[in-house]
């Protein structure tokens, strides 16, 4: 029998919604607000969720958003039952993680059809796998605002960076230099030895070293730019084939073989779909990249090939 959280200020909505679910056969957990709500998804860890938008303490969209960024929720499909219905509104309810959004005039089948089809989908999703679903968990209400305040604070990190990358746009006044600042804005939020950007179209590659690095890490480096380039365009590129341009103003790139590369990641560059570029970085650290470094290079990927490839095809200089 499915079980599914519903959550609503209304007491009078909650017991209808109630009342329809439960006589098609699921089992319903209420809630009076957003705080409520994940407490009880996270208590029963059940197939399903229905949230209100409008609700005390903490909104159905906030709540959506812990409930998808968390492991252990991000795969229980969420619906808005809501007076709202403009487009903005059902935009923000994608963006927050649901995956239907009815208004409060629903018909009881209407309700009923949505609940089911989102819980199908996420089979579907799974490949008819069973959900994993971690043991229930008590959380306390400072539990769940400490989870708000996390996604927030991450939230405006993360579009501190990509306004910063964006802004290179306006203040940088060639290809070169819209590359260094690119990597530079990087080189803030991200520890790295070596990065570079690769053009797909004519194999142009600019590196910037920002840490003492050896000859043979380097030349490593070089070799797996190379490999990511191939991975990246399905067709196969060499060392031989890339141009390359240093840049190491402070002459950290040593002439000794001592260091080898121990960490190095790649992404691919990518603008309305079309592949303009490879970013990597690589360090003399295993395991140099964590969940957060590659959240943050996913996060800028987007932006940076925007940036790289305006300058790059605006007709500014080249190497």
């Amino acid at each position: 029998m499915p079980t599914v959280v519903i959550a609503d200020d209304s007491p009078v909505l909650r017991r209808i919604v109630s009342s329809v679910l439960e006589r098609e056969g699921f089992t319903v957990v209420a809630a009076e607000d957003g705080v409520q709500a994940v407490q009880a998804v996270f208590a029963t860890m059940p197939d399903a969720v229905v949230l209100d938008v409008q609700m005390p303490r903490v909104s159905g969209y906030v709540a959506a958003r812990v409930l998808k960024d968390d492991w252990r929720t991000m795969d229980i499909p969420i619906l808005f039952l809501t007076s709202l219905d403009a487009a903005s509104d059902r935009y923000w309810a994608a963006q927050a993680g649901a995956e239907h959004f009815l208004t409060k005039d629903f018909e009881a089948p209407q309700l009923v059809g949505a609940v089911t089809a989102a819980m199908e989908q996420a089979d579907a999703g799974r490949g008819g796998r069973p959900p994993l679903r971690s043991d229930p968990i008590e959380m306390s209400d400072d539990d769940v605002f400490a989870s708000v305040s996390d996604i927030l604070d991450r939230k405006l990190f993360e579009s501190s960076v990509a306004s910063d990358v964006m802004a290179i746009a306006a203040d940088a006044h060639g290809f070169e230099e819209t590359i260094s600042q690119v990597l530079s804005v990087l080189a803030r939020v991200v520890d790295y030895d070596l990065a570079s950007v690769l053009m797909t179209d004519d194999r142009s590659t600019y590196i910037r070293v920002a840490c003492e690095t050896s000859q043979q890490q380097y030349a490593q480096f070089f070799e797996a730019v190379a490999d990511a380039a191939t991975d990246a365009t399905g067709t196969a590129v060499s060392v031989g084939d890339l141009q390359a341009r240093v840049a190491d103003p402070e002459r950290l790139l040593g002439a000794d073989d001592e260091g080898e590369l121990a960490t190095f990641v790649s992404m691919p560059l990518k603008v309305s779909g079309r592949m303009v570029g490879v970013l990597a970085l690589s360090s003399a650290r295993a395991n140099a990249f964590g969940e957060t470094s590659l959240n943050t290079l996913r996060l800028v990927s987007g932006p940076a090939g925007v940036v790289v490839a305006n300058a790059r095809y605006a007709g500014v200089d080249a190497f």
